[in-house]
């Protein structure tokens, strides 16, 4: 799907008129980003790699000009806010189903993931089953993702989106509908029993309510002790077990295990420390199951690719920081926020596992990039426009500091007619 709709937008980009006018930073971003694949491709192949990592490398192109079809299309091919907003809807839409089928899974109902057969396609690997986790064996989901981690970290990114639009919703039929797919999305979160899940939702929160008033941090403070003692009474061991990952990190194997492969992986990125070893071409069946994206990155692309991997999720979260401080509406601040925060999240998440070869993360990932960048065009918050001091009504963004802060400074100019200093 990927690959057809990067042809699609290839074509609107030969034909005239056929992409929206104007600049569009994410196309450089995903230019850029595929550009140094290309280089970290021919580099690798410049040291005569084995059949088996030349092959990987050529699944890892096909992912990534993938990644460069859904980003690109989602970015320039909302002709309409109403179309960005459906797109991001639908993503809700589907984590709230891909959540029900974790719960389902939880709860030993049924397992709907096992029952899903697509016409013309078949299995070519194992499902993913229901794991146990802890000294009570409590269930482990993922949901319709191909890991437990995915499962949680996939759900946790959708969260902010999820309660921007139920904030937003309309009243009636339309918000209640909305803040039942968020409670699904944050309800089904811990069932994945996962630490990567829990910090990727503690990034999340925490940048979004840098946003919001006082008085809706505490309301949100308030209905999440709440939501935490009744998620406890409900599914009693599963915070447990939560806290148990983190305070005894130190004898958890997996992490251990983490811990361990930093050496071999700063030997082996020490004999090509610039440009690495070639683009997808750090596989496990080659060298060793990192669980960490970012090494894989590093012994893959080196430096310079971990640079532009970082600048992949860094440019989004600027521009859609710009939408948030010169968004002509309070919505629209408060999804350029919601789309921010998710790189961050991003970027924490893919140095808990391997996130590349997830797909939903992928997937999800770059509708996100996308999405920043069609909102910053349809929205026309170019760095010219001055910062938005925000409304009185506004219920749920504050006024960025800087834009108090030079409101203030205009209003004394205007009182005194000039600077006070050159009064």
């Amino acid at each position: 799907m990927g690959i057809l709709l990067l042809f699609l937008w290839l074509l609107s980009a030969v034909r005239a008129h056929q992409l929206p006018a104007g600049r569009q930073p994410v196309r450089w971003v995903v230019g850029l980003f595929v550009a140094t694949q290309l280089v970290g491709y021919v580099i690798g192949f410049d040291r005569f790699p084995s059949a088996i990592e030349a092959s990987a490398a050529d699944r890892w192109l096909i992912l990534i000009f993938a990644m460069a079809g859904i980003t690109l299309t989602v970015a320039d091919g909302m002709r309409t806010r109403a179309d960005l907003d459906r797109v991001l809807r639908l993503v809700v839409s589907m984590s709230a189903l891909m959540a029900l089928v974790g719960t389902l899974q939880f709860f030993r109902l049924v397992d709907i993931a096992q029952l899903i057969r697509i016409p013309g396609l078949r299995l070519n690997n194992s499902l993913i089953v229901v794991g146990t986790r802890g000294d009570t064996a409590l269930a482990r989901v993922a949901g319709t993702a191909s890991h437990y981690i995915e499962f949680g970290v996939v759900l946790a990114l959708v969260l902010p989106i999820a309660l921007h639009y139920a904030y937003f919703a309309a009243p009636g039929r339309a918000r209640r509908w909305q803040w039942l797919q968020a409670s699904a999305i944050a309800f089904a979160i811990p069932l994945s029993i996962s630490r990567s899940a829990i910090l990727t939702v503690a990034v999340t929160f925490l940048l979004l309510s840098v946003i919001w008033p006082w008085r809706h941090r505490y309301n949100a403070f308030v209905v999440g002790i709440v939501a935490l003692a009744a998620f406890r009474v409900i599914n009693p061991g599963v915070l447990g077990t939560i806290r148990s990952l983190f305070t005894n990190a130190g004898n958890d194997p997996s992490v251990q295990d983490r811990i361990a492969r930093t050496d071999y992986v700063l030997e082996l990125w020490s004999s090509r420390p610039w440009f690495g070893r070639g683009a997808g071409m750090i596989i496990p069946e080659q060298y060793i199951l990192l669980d960490n994206q970012w090494f894989g990155i590093l012994l893959a692309g080196g430096l310079f690719g971990v640079v532009m991997t970082l600048l992949y999720f860094g440019a989004p979260y600027g521009i859609a920081r710009s939408v948030r401080v010169r968004g002509q509406d309070q919505e629209t601040r408060h999804l350029a926020q919601a789309l921010a925060v998710t790189m961050p999240a991003a970027v924490l998440s893919a140095g808990t596992f391997d996130a590349f070869g997830f797909p939903t993360w992928v997937g999800v990932m770059s509708i996100f990039v996308g999405a920043a960048g069609a909102l910053w065009r349809l929205d026309g918050a170019t760095p010219s426009r001055p910062l938005q001091l925000g409304d009185p009504s506004d219920r749920y963004v504050a006024p960025p500091v800087m834009a108090s802060a030079r409101g203030r400074i205009h209003e004394a100019w205007a009182s005194t007619a000039g600077p006070p200093a050159l009064r």
